[in-house]
């Protein structure tokens, strides 16, 4: 039979390992139901050529006779990519893989075909029906020269990965959630897809060949040149619409939003994730240092490591136009690195490159990779941005490598003091092999910072903290990470002032980074700047996407402060259908219901809470306080003395847990005066020793939330005067309680009092300008459609 296109002998040709068709005669089963699927896809009949000879190949011989060579001249090639086919010795892939690339490549055709959608497949259609060994990927990629993107044909579940059947015994079973039917209906799209792309092309060649041919020999020759000096002068007036803008109507300027999707460890040793991860994070970096790109987050692309979805469908995800993927491949101090930059609208390749260096070569690689990146997405790039990129913080390979180890075990989660203290070794490894690793120290101080959660005491964190952002600042004062940390360190213990600045420092070198936005824009809401919420709403659409669950859970924030808490609750339920194991939503959804008085919803939502995280200290906080505003002070009473059976688990921080004034308060309604005070008494002492740092803080809060705790002692015991100054002295160092000061029942005695009103109206009035200023920016982002999925 022959092929719809005259000149070429079969439209399909089928190449496979003899083996992959032994047994249950996979192939042949393949080749028949997708023969009865073009029948009903196509008007016309698809010839197939598919060689159901026993021996591997044509011939007895490995040589490419011209029968061959005849059915190798083929409009569409589709392997059968199994863990046998891909052996650079075999006859299929010599013979057939390879001999069909370079005839295609060399053909009218091309190996590339223009799809009506302005996408571009290849006329090599693979079929993958095993997961391949990294080895074997990375030699069909390579000879792709891209990311092996097939139609698979696996069947996966506990234990099992095998090809997958057309009938199975339970399909549903099937992990992948593929279907037989379903994947040789995408063979027949694909295939007719390139059929009509390759049909489009035909009548175009058929058209000029025509004119061609119309035309004496001696006169092509002069239009030769002619064209030659056209297309010179094209590419010269091209030149200048694009460097000097002139026609700026005619030239279409590239979407420049970006995400950088983690990149693949082929050595498949998941001790090596830390260096895959950090080279895709640190060209991320890169590229956020240039203002005409925008790019999102590390936070936002996580969810993608070792994802089989699409470009389109990543690319609409994150609400970008274009993405970046790569794999990294270590053996001894050899790095591959590989790296695509894709339009994910059009899933079709911009730039893609792969690198052979030594280890020591890696640190530069990265700037080096950035400034493609940027130059195929034609992004404007500053002379100051260029020399920020280029430079690096260090040139020590090995001081690079422990760096690299010591932000993941940090990235892990620094609720464990042991996970904490190693990456403190490791940036300490990481200094002593290079003294002025300026990204080593911040990284350290931010180390030492979280070491204030586990009951270090605060003239050793915060000297060292300090110490170590100013050393960082030092030798990288272009970098924002020191003045974050400072400016955490000193908002933390109420030094505002001080905290302000290091903020603005940080704003002023990096005004795109999510972190940096966030903290600057809450110091300027602090200052009473309404912009500032443009800022934090600008940070989540930075860092998170709409199908993110954190993307729901940083805007739940700002709602709160509009006080719509319908609106929260409607997020809130998006993030446990995204996610339904966190535990957050669950804790923020029981405040909504006990701000609306709604106290059986809330207690529903803490027992979830409690299953998720069994026996936390804040869980069982929560619970009593329901009861409480239920009026059942016995279970409220009962949660709250909870406590000290937690001292086991958390002998770091219970010493500062405020249990203690609220169960003296359910006492004082059960009429056990006496038992209350005594706990008040040792709550008061455990408050001074904080203001006097003879105690460690630990992770349950600041010195505004110490202010605001002796207020409660105070007002409990009767010193309404003391409670007042204490109360005022939490508002200045910026502790606002949710609810309001007057709405804590403790403070009922002092709401007669004037100095009590005045500082009630305080938090009242910041209440309101929040108000004003997140409903502003909420109403801003939606007109500008910068935010996704706000719409009520």
């Amino acid at each position: 039979m022959a092929s719809i296109l005259p000149g070429y002998e079969y439209d399909i040709f089928i190449s496979y390992r003899q083996k992959d068709n032994k047994g249950d005669h996979w192939v042949t089963e393949f080749v028949n139901a997708l023969k009865t699927e073009l029948e009903s896809a196509f008007k016309e009949d698809i010839s197939i050529y598919f060689d159901s000879n026993p021996h591997d190949g044509l011939l007895e011989t490995h040589d490419v006779d011209e029968s061959l060579k005849g059915k190798l001249k083929c409009l569409i090639f589709i392997p059968i990519i199994s863990q046998t086919y891909c052996d650079p010795k075999s006859f299929a892939w010599k013979r057939e893989f390879l001999a069909f690339k370079e005839l295609a490549s060399e053909d009218n055709l091309g190996l590339k075909i223009k799809l009506a959608t302005g996408n571009v497949a290849s006329r090599i259609l693979p079929i993958c029906i095993h997961e391949l060994d990294a080895a074997d990927k990375q030699l069909v990629e390579t000879e792709l020269g891209g990311v092996l993107r097939a139609i698979e044909f696996i069947y996966k579940g506990p234990g099992v990965v095998r090809p997958l059947k057309s009938v199975e015994e339970d399909a549903r079973a099937n992990l992948n959630h593929t279907y037989y039917r379903d994947q040789i209906n995408k063979v027949a799209r694909a295939i007719k897809e390139l059929v009509n792309g390759i049909q489009n092309i035909d009548s175009s060649a058929a058209t000029v060949l025509q004119r061609k041919e119309a035309i004496p020999a001696s006169a092509r020759k002069k239009i030769s040149l002619a064209a030659a000096v056209i297309l010179s002068l094209g590419i010269l007036g091209y030149a200048l619409i694009y460097f000097t803008g002139i026609g700026s109507g005619l030239f279409q300027e590239r979407d420049k939003s970006i995400a950088v999707l983690p990149f693949e460890n082929m050595n498949k040793d998941s001790t090596q994730d830390y260096f895959s991860n950090g080279i895709a994070e640190d060209i991320l970096n890169h590229l956020v240092k240039i203002s005409d790109l925008e790019v999102k987050s590390r936070t936002s692309t996580l969810q993608y490591k070792g994802t089989t979805k699409t470009a389109p469908v990543i690319g609409d995800e994150l609400g970008v136009s274009n993405i970046v993927e790569g794999s990294v491949r270590r053996v001894g101090n050899q790095v591959r690195i590989v790296v695509q930059l894709i339009d994910a609208k059009n899933d079709k390749h911009l730039w893609s490159e792969t690198y052979d260096r030594d280890f020591k070569d890696v640190l530069s690689l990265q700037s080096e990779i950035a400034i493609e990146i940027a130059k195929a997405l034609q992004a404007r790039l500053t002379n100051s941005e260029k020399l920020d990129i280029e430079k690096s913080t260090t040139q020590n390979a090995t001081a690079y490598d422990f760096f690299l180890k010591a932000r993941e075990f940090r990235r892990r989660g620094n609720i464990w003091r042991g996970e904490t203290e190693r990456a403190l070794l490791l940036a300490n490894q990481a200094i002593a092999q290079d003294g002025k690793f300026a990204q080593a120290y911040a990284l350290k101080a931010a180390l030492w910072f979280d070491m204030s959660t586990f009951g270090v005491h605060q003239s050793a964190w915060y000297d060292s903290a300090m110490r170590n952002a100013d050393y960082s600042i030092s030798l990288d004062a272009t970098a924002p990470d020191g003045y974050l940390l400072k400016g955490r360190v000193n908002r933390y213990l109420g030094k505002i002032k001080n905290a302000n600045e290091q903020f603005e420092k940080a704003h002023d070198i990096a005004p795109n980074n999510p972190e940096v936005l966030l903290a600057y824009g809450y110091m300027l809401l602090r200052e009473g700047r309404e912009e500032g919420a443009d800022l934090v709403l600008k940070a989540t659409k930075n860092q998170y996407s709409p199908r993110d669950p954190e993307y729901y859970n940083s805007l739940i924030d700002a709602y709160f402060n509009t006080g719509d808490y319908k609106t929260v609750e409607e997020l809130l339920i998006r993030t446990v259908n995204l996610n339904p194991g966190a535990l957050e939503p669950y804790l923020n959804l029981q405040l909504v219901y006990n701000l609306t008085g709604d106290y059986d919803k809330a207690i529903a939502m803490l027992k979830v809470a409690e299953k998720i995280s069994p026996d936390q200290p804040f869980i069982y906080d929560n619970f009593a306080w329901t009861y409480f505003r239920k009026k059942d002070y016995e279970t409220a009473a009962k949660y709250w003395a909870m406590y000290p059976q937690l001292e086991a688990k958390y002998t770091d921080t219970t010493q500062t847990l405020p249990f203690r004034h609220r169960l003296a308060m359910v006492y004082s309604r059960l009429g056990k005066k006496k038992e209350g005070e005594k706990l008040v008494q040792e709550d008061l002492k455990i408050r001074k020793e904080l203001l006097a740092k003879n105690r460690s803080m630990g992770s349950w809060g600041n010195f505004g939330s110490v202010y605001y705790d002796l207020a409660v002692d105070h007002a409990f015991l009767g010193n309404e005067a003391l409670a007042v100054q204490c109360l005022d002295s939490a508002f200045q160092y910026q502790f606002y309680y949710s609810q309001g000061y007057a709405n804590d029942p403790i403070f009922d005695g002092l709401k007669g009092r004037e100095d009590f009103k005045r500082v009630a109206r305080k938090l009242d009035d910041w209440v309101q300008f929040n108000r004003r200023a997140f409903s502003g920016a909420l109403n801003r982002a939606q007109a500008s459609k910068e935010l996704k999925g706000l719409q009520k």
